[in-house]
């Protein structure tokens, strides 16, 4: 019987650890086709993102710091509905947190271009080759793309060079990369001679593009600030106010304090959703895609 339960125990210990780290044993991988996309499409987010977890460890390490964050208001408080809040707030930490690093991954790529553009014109016109010219990029070329042609070198080696450029479009993944490198799979069919020029003006309008979005940006800023001080602010007054009265500590803890809290809860999160809705700059579908309009 010990021994039963020592092997159980082990099984257990296994599948959870292969858990954590998204190794699953192949006979209990039983998931879906639709499951398996939407898990996928989580992964190259996080790829994107330069996470390198599972969603699984995502998802776990939001969790956890939601209970921390419960736990330790819980602590400090002792108001079990303002617990539930901040353990919801601090749910979307991680979200947030590789979310906008994911936006700045993704434009600092996009700002790279026009020095690309450049640099692959200059490279053009001496002569060279389209592919050893992208294999320059690799090389000299913007940091932000480097990685991205030297692995279009190491599948030009064994694939063709069309499908090369174009597996590294899929791993790009925005409109402006689909654009460059679809006229420079143009150029691989007619020749260099006959895309420098649109190169060109595509470098002049992809700068242009930047500019406007930087600007969009700069002059939301203080705007974006003010609205998510004034949805966690009063929080922060209100945990001052529990934490330094008794009073006050005590009607937060009966239902009429469950009340205002969910109430104020759920406002906060209305605004800022609206906020986040009414602020977002439109982005640019992708039309190129190998999959179609994304």
């Amino acid at each position: 019987m010990r021994l039963l339960a020592g092997l159980c125990a082990g099984i257990f210990v296994y599948l959870s650890l292969g858990a954590l780290v998204g190794i699953t044993p192949r006979f209990l991988d039983r998931t879906p086709s639709g499951e398996r996309q939407r898990r996928d499409r989580a992964q190259d987010w996080l790829q994107q993102a330069g996470a390198d977890v599972t969603p699984l460890q995502f998802f776990a390490v939001s969790i956890g710091m939601a209970v921390f964050v419960a736990f330790l208001m819980q602590a400090l408080t002792g108001v079990l509905a303002l617990s539930f809040v901040a353990g919801g707030l601090a749910l979307w930490i991680p979200r947030s947190f590789y979310g906008r690093r994911r936006n700045k991954i993704a434009q600092e790529r996009i700002n790279a271009w026009p020095d690309a553009l450049r640099d692959l014109i200059a490279h053009l016109k001496s002569s060279m080759s389209v592919h050893a010219s992208l294999n320059e990029l690799g090389r000299s070329g913007p940091v932000a793309l480097r990685p991205y042609f030297n692995r279009y070198t190491g599948l030009a080696a064994t694939l063709d060079q069309r499908t090369a450029l174009e597996v590294v479009r899929e791993e790009l993944a925005d409109p402006v990369s689909d654009r460059v490198l679809e006229i420079i799979l143009v150029a691989f069919e007619q020749g260099s001679a006959v895309v420098v020029d649109i190169l060109a003006d595509l470098a002049e309008a992809t700068a242009g593009d930047i500019a406007l979005h930087e600007e969009i940006q700069t002059a939301q800023l203080e705007v974006r600030l003010e609205s998510r001080s004034a949805a966690v602010l009063p929080f922060f007054v209100l945990i001052m106010m529990i934490a330094t009265s008794d009073d006050y500590a005590e009607f937060y803890r009966s239902g009429a304090g469950w009340l205002v809290i969910g109430i104020g809860g759920i406002l906060c999160l209305l605004g800022l959703m609206s906020i986040g809705k009414l602020g977002r700059v439109p982005t640019e579908q992708r039309i190129l895609a190998s999959g179609g309009v994304v």
